[in-house]
């Protein structure tokens, strides 16, 4: 799950659609919960309704993270919905909240079954956005060693110049 500042520092969430990344305005999305899950859009609206630190959000990731993925599904299912705040990633300006030029612009959320089955997260993320593999990337090139006593050849990648 990927969280972003944006415009002056609003929380966003993430989404992938088929036209590309979307930005959804989370709490501008709140009304999108009612009446079927209050709990999901008090909890979410009182950790972030301040455009403040994301330390709540990690302290009660456990509540928060129900709310998130409940708004993802519904941004997913139904873009169009009227309840949703959702941009073009691309027109989204991402932006630190004023006053805070040491702050954290995005967050990358990875939960510990995701971790198990990749620790590094490379694939998670290449899922999600499109990178090529590194072995899809590199590009391999044999260069023979020679000495008097015997030829050794040394596999190295090819450098970008």
């Amino acid at each position: 799950m990927k969280l972003v500042r944006f415009d002056g520092g609003k929380t966003g969430l993430m989404v992938q659609f088929d036209s590309g990344p979307h930005v959804i305005d989370v709490i501008g999305s709140l009304g999108a919960f009612a009446p079927d899950d209050p709990l999901s859009q008090g909890i979410l609206n009182g950790i972030l309704k301040d455009k403040g630190s994301w330390a709540p959000l990690i302290e009660h990731w456990e509540q928060a993270r129900t709310g998130l993925r409940r708004l993802a599904l519904l941004a997913c299912a139904n873009p169009d919905r009227s309840q949703l705040v959702i941009c073009r990633a691309d027109e989204a300006r991402l932006a630190l909240p004023l006053g805070n030029p040491r702050g954290i612009v995005t967050l990358d959320i990875a939960e510990s079954s995701e971790v198990a089955q990749d620790p590094t997260g490379r694939e998670a993320m290449a899922r999600q956005f499109g990178v090529p593999s590194l072995a899809e990337t590199q590009a391999t090139t044999i260069i023979p060693f020679r000495d008097k006593k015997r030829s050794v050849e040394i596999s190295l990648p090819l450098q970008d110049s």
